[in-house]
């Protein structure tokens, strides 16, 4: 890709010889023209510096265009400028050279902020100056070119030269409207990932338990409803693991509530452990746990459980043991939802009975 730098002012906002002539032909600027200027142009060359001392000094006497000028020697710059300015408007050359002066000209104008009111004030200024210097000419013995058509050629190339100067500051403000605007896209676009980010954040702190980072009972139903569809379309089986902990309310009353929540973290860690990538780990509420198995039998289901089971043995357990319920959904028959949910609670309690008995964790189905 070509880097801007490498190009011509011309080139970039797409100004090319057929362009140049047809702004000249839209000013009626003719060969004619450009022979009444080039007979000018020893005169102005001789009084050069007169007519841009009087041109600068209407310039600096306005405090506004002082201001902007601001110093001694930027003055002196711009005096140097102009002189060249001067003789290139009566040389007699008005090609892509000249019009790519012009547009620099432009571009350092819009630059350090000379705004269009200045810009065409100073060029009345210059045009005034310059027309009671041409008519000094004119009044000159032997001179040979009318009055009326010098001013008019000269006004013709100053409103010429004015347009490719204006073309500049509206090709600089497009640009940087569109940088701008690029601005303004590319922050809307990181603040709509912000947000999504956030939002995700948010939709995650909703789903999931604050204490065990499992999900939580709206977050269950919400998967298991969808669980037991597809189950059912895909011809396949679901179970659903119901459990508590045998024992917990003792440790809340002898212990503390820190003492209980480091007990419902371990088991949750035991959970994640110990379940497979495609089950679904819940904290229902309280001490109670489920468990969400996709394409799962009952055998399998018990399996995991097992497993959860010494995974958890092997942490501090303050004698902590686990009554399981477990109960299946398909495929010779399907289960809905809230009955799914009753038939796991129901063995989970079947195995609480049986813990009441016999000290341990327990498994019903």
């Amino acid at each position: 890709m070509q880097l801007i730098t490498e190009t011509s002012l011309s080139e970039q906002m797409h100004i090319n010889d057929h362009e140049i002539a047809l702004r000249k032909r839209l000013f009626g600027f003719t060969e004619k023209d450009v022979a009444n200027l080039l007979a000018c142009r020893d005169w102005i060359a001789a009084h050069m510096d007169k007519i841009i001392e009087e041109f600068y000094r209407q310039q600096v006497a306005e405090p506004e265009i002082a201001l902007v000028i601001g110093d001694h020697d930027t003055l002196e710059l711009l005096k140097g400028s102009m002189r060249h300015y001067m003789l290139d408007l009566f040389q007699g050359y008005y090609d892509a050279e000249y019009v790519n002066k012009r547009l620099r000209v432009g571009k350092v104008h819009k630059r350090i902020g000379v705004t269009p009111k200045l810009y065409m004030s100073a060029v009345w200024s210059m045009m005034s100056i310059l027309g009671r210097s041409l008519n000094e000419m004119m009044a000159m013995p032997g001179n040979c070119v009318s009055c009326r058509d010098v001013h008019e050629s000269l006004h013709k190339l100053l409103l010429f030269d004015t347009q490719w100067v204006f073309d500049t500051y509206i090709n600089s403000m497009t640009s940087e409207i569109s940088s701008a605007k690029r601005e303004v896209e590319k922050y809307a676009a990181s603040l709509e990932e912000k947000i999504a980010e956030r939002t995700q954040q948010l939709r995650e702190l909703a789903l999931r338990d604050p204490l065990t980072k499992l999900l939580n009972q709206r977050a269950f139903y919400d998967h298991l409803h969808r669980e037991l569809s597809l189950a059912e379309r895909n011809n396949s089986s679901v179970c659903l693991v119901f459990f508590d902990l045998n024992c917990f309310k003792k440790i809340n009353d002898s212990q503390g509530h820190k003492a209980g929540d480091a007990v419902l973290e371990t088991v949750a860690d035991a959970m994640l452990k110990a379940l497979r990538d495609t089950d679904l780990a819940c904290r229902y509420g309280g001490d109670e746990f489920c468990i969400i198995q996709p394409n799962t039998e009952l055998s399998q289901a018990e399996s995991i459980c097992q497993r959860l089971m010494q995974i958890f043995d092997g942490n501090t357990t303050h004698g902590i043991t686990f009554s399981m319920g477990i109960t299946q959904s398909g495929p010779e028959k399907y289960l809905e939802m809230n009955e799914m949910v009753k038939f796991a609670d129901a063995n989970m309690y079947q195995a609480k009975e049986r813990a009441h008995n016999e000290p341990g964790h327990h498994i019903f189905h």
